[in-house]
């Protein structure tokens, strides 16, 4: 399936908005939010967690600023 140009824009607007409602949402009390913990078997990495959201919104900052980045646009003729 193949996305236009504006529909793929939509769609990284989307996520990037999905990425910042999580961050916004993490707090100590939710996995995401506090420091890595481990004990009694269990292990979870909470920063590496929120690390992997950031570098997402980076990447997604990126691919949207390459739709809007700098364009030249050349006209030949007459201009009715």
């Amino acid at each position: 399936m193949t996305l236009t140009k504006l529909q793929q824009l939509e769609a990284l607007q989307t996520r990037r908005d999905a990425i910042l409602l999580q961050i916004a949402a993490l707090t100590e009390g939710e996995i995401g939010g506090g420091p890595d913990t481990s004990g009694g078997g269990d292990h979870v990495r909470q920063v590496a967690y929120r690390k992997s959201l950031y570098e997402e919104l980076e990447q997604i900052e990126r691919s949207l600023a390459l739709f809007h980045g700098p364009w030249t646009v050349k006209r030949q003729g007459r201009l009715a």
